[in-house]
């Protein structure tokens, strides 16, 4: 029995950034399956590999949780984005073939030629016409950043043409998350068979959906008729095990021959496990708490920062995670443009947070909940942690622990008092995150500052990259006075692998592209 091989993959900021191009990208040169150093790749009919993800998923619609990590980790597989993004969170081609700004308002748009669904229908532009037209009127994560287009015009088979209400540099690079289907299913006014349709959608990617079970699984096939270089894989499951010593024991036992987010507790076990390999990544990850900023106790500001002040957040994340996470300085994770430092980040100090909550007219502190995924193993140990500090000041919170799904249906429905969960910045860039969350316009946690819409707004249409961080920079001090929400850590990644498996590899975004894995002898 040897000792695992642990691998860490460290990068700066802007190397971070070349994952981000592979999240979509159809895969190596090769349609088969190479011979790789564990030996000569397995027979087709054995390419069947299934994968524990580190998140689960609320649902199978795209479109109405377009953010949450697990249904883009899944739905990616089958749907395609228009964009990817370079080293330098540039956008490149994919599902479109080019673009370009007419006026600073007008966005023309090429459709890539040739492009079809894997049920033979070829991508025309009114596909994307129908799905940015869906998901806008979902009114969900991503309509913040997209809310900026008031038109969108399909005036042939391979061209779309946005108008935007304002000049804005990261429109493009946004596209990258949106994930097209059919425009036949995609109606402003959704129907029946819309939903029915992205529920289980027929995509252009290069697998196929042939089960979905809700907290479950998703399983996939080869989509043979794929554009691009075809998947490896004949067949890939995700199966969600939200046990961490389960987790183990499928790998152990071969049931699954990848798992993700193994706990750091559990890295001694992993190295039991022989065949296996273990490697962390960084990723554009970080888990942050949120409050119902317009919901008393916690609409008063002073409050908001007692409770943060109440965290020893370097001992918490050091006694969980180890070095696989970061206590953060920012309201997104530093590897992306403008997560510059905040400049008064309230520290550590349980007597300052007392005397804030006597001040401020709780001297015997108060009761609230706190809602969370069931979905990651390791969050319950982290919601005890954070309870932990928070009774030391005298406040009681209690753990509302749910299934991905009622997790997902509680915090849309604004029924918590606090909420902490896993986010990311996917583009790369602070605009994305800040603005998306943060506005007046967002709607998500009861918080409005006008003052700083202003200046995310000017950081949006400015073009000069010091000028952006500037901005930024009175942002996140802005944001740190007010104490909207808690950032608690940056994520470091890993994937626990059995030693057959070749070309996996997890990107910054975490959105991993299985069409270059293969199994081998």
């Amino acid at each position: 029995m040897r000792s695992i091989r642990t691998r860490l993959m460290k990068a700066a900021a802007a190397a971070l950034m070349v994952g981000l191009a592979l999240t979509a990208c159809s895969g190596s040169s090769e349609t088969d399956p190479p011979e790789g150093e564990a030996g000569a790749a397995l027979p087709d009919d054995q390419q069947n590999l299934t994968f524990v993800p580190n998140y689960g998923w609320a649902g199978s619609d795209i479109s109405k949780a377009p953010l949450e990590i697990g249904m883009n980790i899944a739905l990616k597989q089958t749907l395609e984005p228009l964009v990817t993004l370079d080293n330098e969170a540039q956008p490149q081609p994919h599902l479109a073939e080019s673009w370009e700004w007419t006026t600073p308002t007008t966005l023309e748009i090429k459709i890539r030629e040739g492009v079809t669904f894997s049920d033979g229908t070829p991508l025309v532009s009114g596909d994307v016409k129908g799905t940015l037209e869906r998901y806008l009127a979902q009114k969900q994560a991503l309509h913040a950043v997209l809310s900026i287009i008031t038109g969108i015009e399909a005036p042939d088979d391979s061209t779309v043409i946005l108008t935007t209400s304002a000049p804005t540099g990261t429109l493009v690079g946004v596209l990258s998350l949106v994930l097209i289907g059919k425009g036949e299913f995609s109606h402003a006014e959704a129907t029946a068979e819309d939903d029915e349709y992205w529920a289980r959608p027929i995509g252009t990617g290069p697998f196929v959906i042939t089960d979905y079970v809700p907290n479950d699984l998703f399983k996939f096939e080869r989509n043979d008729s794929y554009w691009g270089e075809k998947a490896k894989l004949k067949t890939l499951t995700m199966k969600q095990i939200t046990d961490a010593n389960g987790k183990l024991t499928a790998l152990s036992n071969n049931q699954a021959q990848a798992v993700q987010n193994v706990s750091y507790d559990q890295f001694e076990t992993v190295e039991a496990i022989p065949d296996v390999t273990l490697e962390q990544f960084e990723s554009l990850s970080y888990y942050f708490v949120w409050f119902m900023n317009d919901r008393a106790p916690l609409d008063n500001p002073d409050v908001r920062r007692a409770m943060w002040m109440a965290l020893d957040l370097p001992t918490i994340v050091e006694s969980l995670y180890g070095e696989s996470r970061e206590v953060m300085d920012s309201f997104c994770p530093a590897a992306a443009f403008g997560c510059v430092p905040a400049e008064n980040m309230p520290t550590y100090d349980p007597e300052g947070a007392k005397k804030l909550l006597a001040d401020a007219g709780y001297p015997d502190g108060f009761t609230v909940d706190i809602i969370f995924s069931l979905a990651n193993a390791t969050d319950n140990a982290l919601a005890q942690a954070l309870i932990s500090g928070w009774k030391d000041i005298g406040v009681t919170v209690e753990p509302r622990g749910l299934d991905a799904a009622s997790w997902l249906a509680a915090f849309t429905g604004m029924d918590w008092y606090m909420d902490f969960q896993p986010n990311q910045t996917p583009t790369g860039d602070a605009d994305y995150t800040l603005n998306r969350l943060y506005s007046c316009a967002a709607a998500r946690l009861g918080y409005c500052n006008p003052e700083l819409d202003a200046l995310m707004t000017q950081a949006q249409q400015e073009s000069d990259p010091e000028v952006r961080l500037d901005l930024y920079q009175q942002v996140v001090n802005i944001m740190a006075e007010d104490t909207p929400a808690i950032p608690l850590f940056s994520t470091k990644v890993n994937v626990a692998y059995r030693d057959n498996v070749q070309g996996l590899t997890v990107p910054p975004t975490e959105f991993i592209n299985f069409s270059t894995v293969y199994l081998t002898e």
